[in-house]
C-alpha cells in the first residue's frame, strides 16, 4: 500500500518531500519510525493533486485536521491520515505545506534527494533542513540530530560554514564522535573553555576529566533547552488557530474518507 500510494504520487505529479523520522531512518541516524511525514509544495494544483492521491489509496481522516487549503497549509497546520493496509498497525500519514525552521519549499529542493527504499524511488530532504526539522520539543530527536550530522560530514560535500557540525551537535557521544572521526572540524575560540578542553582531550586520545564532561553537557543541555522554547513558540500561533477551528467546527470529521 505505501508504495502504490508513492506511485500515485509521481503519476499525479505531487511536489512534495519525505521528513521527520522515516527521513532519519534513510540517513540512517534513526532505527524506526512508525509515521510518515510529508512535505507537500504548498499550492492550490499540488493539493489538488495530493488528495487525488489520497483518495486512490482509500485514505481516511485522523485527529485534529483540517481542510487542505492552501491558507491552511502556508499556516503551518498539520494534516492527519490513515492509509487502510488491510493489516495492523495501520500506517499513519501526517502532512505539512510549511514545516517550521526550514525556509521554502523551492530552497528545500535544492538539497533534496531521491532515495531507493522499500517503497521504491522517495523524494527525500537534505540533511541540513532535516536537522532544522528534527530540532523539537522531544528530548530523544537531539541524539538523531547529532547522527544526521555525522552523516553529512560523511558525505563529503559543501557545508554552509566551517561551524555548521559543532552548531548542531547537542549530546557527548555525538560530539565525541564528531571530534574523533572529522579531527580537521574546527573547534574555534567562539565555542566555551570546557568545550575547547574536550576537544583537545579527544583529538589527543585521552579521557576528557568529568567536570569538563558535565560542564559540556550542561551547555548542550542548555541549548537543547532554548531550541525547546523556540519550538514552543513556533507552534502556539498554530495552535491557537487550530483551536479556533476546531470551535467553529472546521476540522474534518476522524474516520471519514478523503
Amino acid at each position: 500500500m505505501i508504495g502504490s500510494f508513492f506511485q500515485s504520487l509521481d503519476k499525479l505529479s505531487v511536489d512534495y518531500l519525505l521528513i521527520s523520522g522515516q527521513a532519519s531512518v534513510l540517513y540512517g541516524a534513526a532505527t524506526f519510525s512508525e509515521d510518515i511525514d510529508l512535505w507537500i509544495r504548498p499550492t492550490k494544483e499540488n493539493a489538488d493533486a495530493f488528495l487525488r492521491a489520497l483518495r486512490i489509496s482509500g485514505a481516511i481522516y485522523y485527529k485534529l485536521t483540517p481542510s487542505l487549503a492552501v491558507q491552511h497549509l502556508r499556516n503551518g497546520h498539520g494534516f492527519h491520515f490513515v492509509l487502510p493496509t488491510g493489516e495492523t498497525p495501520a500506517v499513519y500519514l501526517d502532512v505539512m505545506g510549511r514545516p517550521p525552521r526550514v525556509g521554502s519549499f523551492d530552497e528545500a529542493l535544492v538539497e533534496a534527494k531521491w532515495m531507493d527504499t522499500e517503497w521504491g524511488r522517495v523524494h527525500v530532504i537534505g540533511i541540513m533542513g532535516l536537522v532544522e526539522l528534527k530540532k523539537t520539543q522531544r528530548l530523544e530527536d537531539y541524539p538523531i540530530i547529532g547522527r544526521l550530522v555525522l552523516a553529512r560530514h560523511s558525505e563529503g560535500q559543501p557545508l554552509p560554514d566551517s561551524d555548521w557540525g559543532m552548531h548542531n551537535l547537542f549530546t557527548l557521544p555525538e560530539l565525541e564522535e564528531y571530534l574523533t572521526v572529522h579531527a580537521a572540524a574546527p573547534v574555534s575560540s567562539q565555542w566555551p573553555d570546557a568545550l575547547q578542553q574536550f576537544a583537545a582531550a579527544v583529538r589527543s586520545n585521552i579521557d576528557p576529566p568529568e567536570e569538563t564532561r558535565s560542564e559540556v553537557n550542561a551547555w548542550m543541555q542548555r541549548r537543547i533547552q532554548q531550541c525547546q522554547r523556540a519550538d514552543r513558540v513556533y507552534w502556539h500561533p498554530i495552535i491557537a488557530e487550530l483551536r479556533q477551528l476546531r470551535s467553529s467546527g472546521s476540522l474534518l470529521e476522524e474516520g471519514t474518507p478523503v
